[in-house]
């Protein structure tokens, strides 16, 4: 019964692609640094800290946040191709 009586909240509060012909307002405006910060981050990050996290789910860890700092620096130079140096260890 509350459902009825209540329009769908989740398709009204969801923004559209495309802005309406009005001046957009602050809600449907692209924030400086949004979108492309987003991509950036899903392309570049997101895979391997998903990575990471799902590992520290698994094995449970004492100090999980350096765990898996110490895998994304792993990732790093096995993705980017840098060796560790001395300094990193």
């Amino acid at each position: 019964m509350g459902t009825a009586s209540t329009p769908n909240s989740a398709a009204a509060n969801t923004p559209t692609a495309e802005p309406s012909g009005s001046a957009p307002t602050n809600s449907n405006q692209v924030r400086p640094g949004g979108a492309p910060a987003r991509v950036y981050m899903n392309e570049k990050i997101v895979p391997y800290l998903l990575e990471g996290m799902k590992g520290i789910a698994k094995d449970q860890p004492a100090n999980p946040l350096r765990a898996l700092g110490e895998f994304l620096i792993q990732k790093s130079n096995d993705v980017e191709g840098h060796p560790p140096s001395s300094a990193d260890q």
